[in-house]
């Protein structure tokens, strides 16, 4: 299996950035990731997915989109991947867009959706409060922007998030989290996905503009790590059909890479019919030996079911023998700047009796 980096959730000047294609195209390549994916609100624009090529390095732009109904309750914001048409027309009826997209083997993701800003802060939250829909491809579990929001505490502490923001990123939403193993709790295939919600902010202070949250930055802080079966060949529609595969498949970790890089990190089974990774759906026969390979040590957990299955505090490799169904999946910690972080966060591996 090759590994690739997947930056996801992105907004250029088509909708609220204010970096055009080619700009956003560049940070990724400055991040050295493989695949940026851009989600406008409300818009897509059709024939933009492409390669840049700089210095011997390749990144590939895609083109997706985020809806939300603007004049509905605020929120129920919708990531939708590898569709053929747009969907902002129809985005007051989630169930509707998830059901449509599905059937022509798209991805949908809710996008922040237990997003909690201080209001005080005069900072907007667009949370997901549509839990009747069902049958989406994934969570935002990370979303790199609404950590930021739901970070800060008070104007004394703004400063210091906008000039070192990877300094007060804890990890994964908790909220989230929950609901993610409540999901999978109850049976739904339901992957966990990282969103950068990259804007560029941009702020005038007298003659000058400062940048906030550059795209490069947001690039090389937070990833979806994709396994794919071959390395990618350079052909925008044949590798778009392999990394989308992965992302609905569940094939891929979360991984904090602005603590440090989670590259190389490998969760998989081995059983009696073969070697599986993260989004198999397998028989677990009479036993089953979970892998887990971590690019350095740190605190490990085995979640399966909505609980901790096991912890370790200080590994770097583990094997584990398991015979009971259900799902399992690995989150691991690291400490940064004197605080725990949430640094790796893996899709389930999931089991059946057969």
């Amino acid at each position: 299996m090759e590994e690739i980096t997947v930056n996801l959730h992105n907004h250029s000047d088509i909708s609220d950035g204010t970096g055009n294609y080619y700009e956003i195209a560049q940070a990724g390549l400055n991040a050295k990731i493989d695949v940026l994916i851009i989600t406008d609100h409300n818009v897509v624009v059709r024939g933009k997915d492409s390669y840049y090529y700089r210095e011997g390095n390749k990144l590939l732009l895609l083109i997706g989109e985020e809806i939300n109904d603007p004049i509905g309750v605020p929120g129920n914001h919708l990531i939708i991947l590898n569709s053929s048409r747009e969907y902002a027309s129809a985005a007051s009826d989630p169930q509707t867009v998830i059901d449509s997209v599905n059937k022509e083997g798209g991805i949908t993701i809710l996008a922040h959706p237990f997003e909690n800003a201080k209001k005080q802060l005069h900072m907007k939250s667009f949370p997901w409060s549509d839990w009747s829909a069902h049958d989406f491809s994934g969570l935002e579990i990370y979303n790199f922007m609404s950590q930021f929001k739901c970070g800060v505490t008070n104007f004394f502490s703004l400063p210091g998030h906008y000039l070192r923001p990877i300094n007060f990123q804890m990890g994964a939403d908790e909220n989230t989290l929950a609901k993610w193993d409540e999901l999978l709790s109850m049976g739904y295939r339901v992957s966990g996905f990282a969103g950068s919600d990259s804007h560029r902010f941009q702020k005038k202070v007298g003659p000058k503009t400062f940048k906030i949250f550059d795209y490069e930055l947001t690039c090389r802080a937070l990833n979806n790590h994709v396994y794919i079966p071959k390395p990618l060949v350079g052909d925008v529609e044949e590798d778009k059909k392999v990394i989308y595969a992965a992302l609905r498949n569940g094939c891929f970790f979360v991984g904090a890479d602005m603590i440090t890089s989670t590259a190389g990190f490998s969760f998989r089974a081995d059983t009696e019919t073969g070697i599986y990774y993260s989004g198999a759906r397998i028989p677990i026969g009479n036993s089953a030996t979970l892998k887990i390979r971590i690019p350095e040590k740190s605190i490990c957990r085995l979640i399966s079911n909505g609980k901790v299955y096991k912890q370790w505090e200080s590994v770097q490799s583990v094997p584990i023998t398991i015979t009971e169904p259900g799902y399992y999946r690995v989150e691991c910690y690291l400490p940064y700047k004197n605080k725990l972080r949430g640094w790796i966060y893996s899709n389930p591996i999931y089991f059946f009796k057969g």
